[in-house]
């Protein structure tokens, strides 16, 4: 056998092995799926100082994806009803500048005119547009507002750990958090007279479907906690 042969070997016996190593974790994805564990582990992460006894005096609205966007939306959402609950709140809105547009504020403005839209006053929005990710956003944030100040963080469930953590590094005393958990339909909402059987099993494809989504976001964000606690920064 020659050298080109031998190589052509070696690479397919590589390749045969990481087709084996894929399928195997998607078939453990799979099997965790028709399981709670996925959601256990989503709602672990977002449940972080969800259950803060004190009243906020800042809410901070981290920007995510930014808008128009359906996680953008949805934090959106929840930092509106949290400012109308908690009426002397300010709130600051920490989105990034996006370099290649002409106006660098439109998403953060999109974000502030959809809380104004439900009901919150225009003087109590504030903007932060210089931190490029969650640490340097807490970084920047500690260094504009007194770290005594009472916070309550508004970010996806997945993320609220990881955001939580870096408010504490940054040496913030009192954090809350305030997940943006979607409102899924429920098996009992899926039925109507006609066909109740069609419902359970409708809602058992939206589960599995839900489920595989969970695991992904969980392996991301366990990736970046890791990343995040390697870097000192939590």
């Amino acid at each position: 056998m020659n050298n080109k042969s031998k190589k052509l070997a070696l690479i397919g016996k590589f390749v045969k092995r990481v087709l084996i190593a894929v399928g195997i974790v998607f078939s453990l994805m799979i099997v965790l799926a028709f399981t709670d564990l996925p959601f256990y582990a989503y709602a672990d992460l977002g449940t972080v100082e969800s259950n803060y006894t004190q009243s906020p005096e800042t809410i901070i609205l981290l920007g995510g994806e930014g808008m128009p966007s359906a996680d953008g939306l949805m934090r959106c959402y929840i930092t509106a009803e949290k400012a109308l609950y908690y009426t002397e709140t300010e709130i600051v809105i920490a989105l990034p500048k996006n370099p290649g547009e002409k106006n660098p504020m439109v998403a953060s403005e999109l974000m502030a005119k959809e809380l104004i839209m439900r009901g919150v006053e225009a003087t109590r929005i504030h903007f932060e547009s210089t931190g490029t990710n969650t640490h340097e956003q807490a970084q920047i944030l500690s260094q504009k507002l007194q770290q005594s100040k009472r916070l309550l963080i508004v970010t996806s469930p997945e993320h609220m750990t990881r955001a939580v953590a870096c408010f504490y590094a940054e040496g913030f005393e009192f954090v809350g958090g305030s997940p943006a958990f979607e409102f899924d339909l429920n098996p009992e909402s899926l039925k109507n007279n006609k066909n109740e059987l069609f419902a359970p099993s409708l809602a058992w494809r939206y589960n599995l479907w839900s489920y595989l989504q969970y695991e992904i976001r969980v392996g991301r964000e366990y990736t970046a906690l890791a990343y995040y606690k390697l870097r000192g920064w939590i």
